[in-house]
């Protein structure tokens, strides 16, 4: 990428940009290497497991979050620098490789959502007709035996 944009002058911004992103992701890639070669250690005492060196996990853990936000502002400068300028008429010259792109369609979603029903008996509503009718004179006799118990 950075040969693409060392012969024009026209993307002096975005060029310094760009240089800058790679730069910083370099410098975040060597930070993580060297925070990835120091191990923090667990240790068992009293049946309580014990943390050392928990700074380094948690430098780590940072170090890759800033490498990322370094990869993802590289992709939007330099998404920014091929939509902001046109092919060049020195690269088009050159057959050098210009950087394109082309955005995917997002894809359709619904605009209202539907619950799901996870079986068929929850959302219906019943009728009076399919109640199911008990004779009063049989509830009564459970009733009889139960106090006989």
């Amino acid at each position: 990428m950075q040969r693409c944009f060392q012969t024009d002058d026209t993307l002096s911004t975005c060029k310094q940009d760009l240089l800058a992103y790679l730069q910083r992701i370099a410098l975040y890639c060597h930070q993580l290497n060297i925070c990835s070669k120091v191990k923090a250690e667990v240790q068992n005492l009293g049946g309580e497991l014990v943390v050392s060196g928990l700074d380094s996990a948690m430098s780590l853990i940072q170090a890759a979050k800033n490498l990322m936000n370094a990869v993802v502002s590289t992709v939007k400068a330099s998404y920014v620098a091929s939509t902001k300028y046109q092919k060049s008429q020195g690269m088009q010259n050159l057959n050098m490789p210009a950087i394109s792109w082309k955005m995917k369609a997002p894809e359709k979603k619904p605009l209202v959502k539907r619950e799901k029903q996870d079986d068929g008996q929850t959302n219906r509503v019943k009728r009076s007709s399919q109640k199911k009718h008990i004779n009063p004179v049989q509830a009564l006799s459970e009733f009889k035996a139960m106090d006989s118990i």
